[in-house]
């Protein structure tokens, strides 16, 4: 992807920490920044599936330890590529690295933006101290209004979280992730309605799936028109 484009921005939705060290994960990063010549952006999940645990021969963590390792792993991350060129050591509950060093320094500084995804007390938190930007879901298998009103309610405690770590809660960006309830090819103006709702509550970014086989024809449409219009603010 890196090499095949030029100007859209790339990246993971999300790196799982079942399958890579985080010192590993923030050398490919590092790589990729250069490959694309400061395109990357690297978001980091806790590592929900089952399946991955089972393929990397791993019990299945807890809920608790599974959010312990998410923090402390893109603390990590996040130390390794703000400081590539020197050595790097943490030492913590679940990971450990000493001597490292990256390399280079990254295209994109202090480095890559780094997204979380996850809607959990830790992972708002890990987000509010140290991500650039914050993905969510909003709670699988509710309506539209009930994911509206639960990510309202967890934008407002971002922005409290953010003022605690002395940090202008307008340099977190907020993303949606349109899955479930939130189909943006269910209809000719669907996503511009999710869109319009979520952009209210301080949603900015919104992430969709390729569109299925049969609303393909949509696709242009809304590449073409929506999108940029909904940029501009030219939609009637």
């Amino acid at each position: 992807m890196a090499k095949e484009t030029t100007r859209i921005r790339i990246g993971t939705l999300v790196s799982n920490p079942v399958l890579r060290p985080p010192a590993l994960l923030a050398k490919e990063a590092l790589t990729i920044d250069h490959l694309s010549e400061g395109r990357l952006e690297l978001g980091i999940g806790t590592g929900i599936e089952p399946l991955d645990h089972a393929a990397m021969g791993l019990d299945y963590w807890s809920p608790g330890e599974r959010v312990a390792r998410f923090s402390e792993y893109v603390e990590v991350v996040d130390g390794l590529l703000a400081n590539p060129s020197r050595a790097y050591a943490f030492e913590g509950r679940f990971y450990r690295t000493r001597e490292a060093a990256m390399g280079p320094p990254p295209v994109q500084r202090p480095r890559p933006p780094i997204t979380v995804g996850g809607q959990s007390p830790t992972v708002l938190r890990v987000a509010a101290e140290r991500a650039d930007c914050w993905n969510t879901a909003g709670p699988l298998g509710l309506g539209m209004d009930e994911i509206l009103e639960t990510t309202h309610r967890q934008n407002d405690q971002l922005d409290e979280m953010c003022v605690a770590f002395e940090r202008d809660p307008t340099e977190l960006r907020r993303s949606l992730f349109l899955v479930g309830a939130l189909d943006a090819w269910a209809s000719h103006d669907a996503l511009e309605k999710i869109v319009r709702r979520f952009g209210e509550i301080g949603i900015s970014e919104f992430v969709l799936f390729w569109p299925p086989g049969e609303r393909l024809n949509l696709f242009e449409h809304v590449a073409t028109e929506v999108i940029p219009a909904l940029r501009t603010g030219t939609l009637p």
